[in-house]
Parts: structure tokens; C-alpha cells; sequence
């Protein structure tokens, strides 16, 4: 989804040891622009944070781990692969007062491929704080049953026409790693989604379910549509 008033800002280096590249770092990370109303400097504050501390970890035991094992692979004469960690983001949702995006985090240490993290957030800018995927409706409603018959129902879909394979046991799956931080909301619906290697093999991906919004009926405490 584009966001006019969403801009992208950038960390980049390449750190060396013995003229190798030991590690490369690409942080994208989003910040609101200036004629933002609301909490932005709130907002802008926790991605900066944010986007330093992973490349304070890239610098400091990313590296550390890189070069260790570029002095085992010297020592036994096999080849090197440089390190890796690359943030990116999407906005997914940016109608006033919300703002929801997600971003991956890929690490590569060596190795068939690497691993990517996804983390989504949905922020509230009235009050300038993440909220959670419980305070998204109204008091004592237990959405979790609703979605996971929900996500079942696409999830067989998807595999009956080869959209996507699964791992056996897929309903006690879908149900075991449910996690309510795992959110995000789009314009078509609010979208939940599994890590690697949770529900099906690495080469699916990371599975994301779209939930349409009249699904919760009057239960939803904002505005979506």
C-alpha cells in the first residue's frame, strides 16, 4: 500500500577483516514526514531506535561471529561466505488515526539460506502506541476461534489447489502457533501471519492470512473500512 507520508530511511555499511567482506548491512527502516499531525516523533523515535540496535548487533556479534568463522574456513581450507542482515518494511494500512506495516528481518550466517523474521505493527496515533490485536475489539469478544476457522477454511483451499503444502497436523498447527502479535492490517482485511517452519517448510514462506473485516461483524472498535 502507498503511504505519501511515509519515508524510507536508510542504514548501510559492508564491514571488513583482512580485506574480506565479513558482513553486509542494509537497515530500512520508516519515519514519518514532517507534515505528519499526530505522534510522529514517537513513532519516528521507536524505528530509529530500533534500525540502531540491529546495526549495533551487526557490528558487534554479527561480526564477530562472521570472523570466527572465516578463520575456521581459512584454517581448513574451505570457502568463505559473507554475512548478512537486511531490514525491510511495508505500510500496509495508513488511514488516519492507524498506521500498520510489517517488517522482515533476513539474517544469512552461512549455510543453504537464510532466515527472515517478520514483525508487524499497528499504531494508534492519537495516543502515539502500538496496539494490540485485543484492544483492536470490543471488551470480552474472543476473536481467536473466529479467525483460526477463518484461516483453516483458505489454508485447505490453498492446499487442495497447490497454491501452498503444508505440514501434516495442519489445524493443531494453525492453532499451536497462533500468536496475536503476529498481525497486521491491510485495506481488504486484518492479516495474520506464521513464521518459518511453523505450519509449512521454508520454501512456502511465510504464510499470511487476510481476515475481511465484516467477518468480526460489529465487534471491530475502529473504523476499517
Amino acid at each position: 500500500m502507498k503511504c505519501d507520508f511515509i519515508r524510507t530511511r536508510t542504514i548501510k555499511d559492508s564491514l571488513y577483516h583482512n580485506k574480506v567482506l565479513m558482513v553486509n548491512v542494509k537497515i530500512d527502516y520508516p519515519s514519518l514526514a514532517s507534515n505528519y499531525s499526530g505522534n510522529s516523533m514517537r513513532f519516528n523515535m521507536h524505528y530509529r531506535q530500533k534500525a540502531h540496535r540491529n546495526y549495533r548487533y551487526a557490528s558487534t556479534k554479527l561480526y564477530q561471529a562472521a570472523v570466527k568463522q572465516y578463520n575456521a574456513s581459512v584454517s581448513q581450507g574451505f570457502p568463505f561466505h559473507g554475512f548478512e542482515l537486511v531490514e525491510a518494511f511495508e505500510p500496509t494500512y495508513c488511514k488516519k488515526p492507524l498506521i500498520s506495516l510489517f517488517y522482515d528481518i533476513y539474517e544469512f550466517t552461512g549455510g543453504a539460506h537464510g532466515n527472515t523474521v517478520r514483525h508487524g505493527n499497528t499504531w494508534d496515533m492519537r495516543r502515539g502506541t502500538i496496539i494490540t490485536l485485543n484492544s483492536l475489539f470490543v471488551k470480552d469478544y474472543n476473536y481467536k476461534p473466529v479467525m483460526l476457522k477463518y484461516i483453516g477454511s483458505e489454508a485447505r483451499r490453498r492446499q487442495i489447489t497447490g497454491m501452498a503444502h503444508y505440514f501434516d497436523n495442519l489445524e493443531e498447527n494453525l492453532n499451536k502457533y497462533f500468536d496475536p502479535k503476529n498481525y497486521y492490517l491491510t485495506e481488504e482485511g486484518l492479516a495474520i501471519f506464521y513464521p518459518l517452519y511453523t505450519i509449512a517448510p521454508y520454501s512456502e514462506g511465510i504464510q499470511s492470512f487476510i481476515i475481511p473485516y465484516h467477518v468480526f461483524g460489529d465487534n471491530i472498535r475502529y473504523n476499517l473500512n
